[in-house]
């Protein structure tokens, strides 16, 4: 089994990126607001759907781990321990693991993306607004891991699509 890993901060252009890239090489997506977006109908608590939600990532992909599946992972893991524990999970299992962490250099685009999510946001985009993203994360981007691919969604779909395939 192969797992190819998009992550990153809101709005910066994960979920556009792991379509375009599903639809080049065929491979299986899994999101994480695919598995959250339902489950906040039974679930009141952001932090236990995002339990519940990599919960039950992990219990995909251990069901598959005999497979030569490669599966594309839509899922933030903004948090160095997040990203620790796939990156851990894949090694202990002799499962191929490359992460992409996907960034938006441009403040006036990332800011226009997260305003259309206001638009209609689904149960997952609790912050629909470029303001609310700086006063809940501080933090504007995410430091890469060792042997990360780092993109900037600046450049075009196809640009950074050529880059992950490589």
């Amino acid at each position: 089994m192969k797992i190819i890993l998009f992550r990153g901060r809101p709005g910066t252009g994960k979920t556009t990126l792991t379509h375009a890239f599903a639809e080049k090489t065929h491979f299986s997506i899994l999101r994480k607001d695919d598995i959250y977006d339902p489950v906040s109908e039974y679930v009141k608590e952001h932090s236990d759907r995002n339990k519940l939600s990599h919960g039950i990532l992990y219990k995909i992909l251990e069901s598959n781990i005999h497979s030569d599946a490669t599966f594309i992972l839509d899922f933030a893991f903004q948090n160095s321990s997040d990203y620790s524990i796939i990156k851990n999970w894949c090694a202990e299992r002799n499962v191929q693991f490359k992460s992409v962490l996907v960034t938006c250099s441009d403040e006036k685009l990332w800011a226009e993306r997260l305003d259309k999510r206001s638009e209609n946001p689904t149960p997952n985009q609790l912050i629909t607004s470029f303001e609310g993203f700086k006063k809940y994360y501080g933090t504007m981007h995410i430091e890469p891991e060792q042997d990360e691919l780092v993109v900037d969604t600046v450049k075009s779909v196809e640009e950074i699509i050529q880059e992950v395939v490589e």
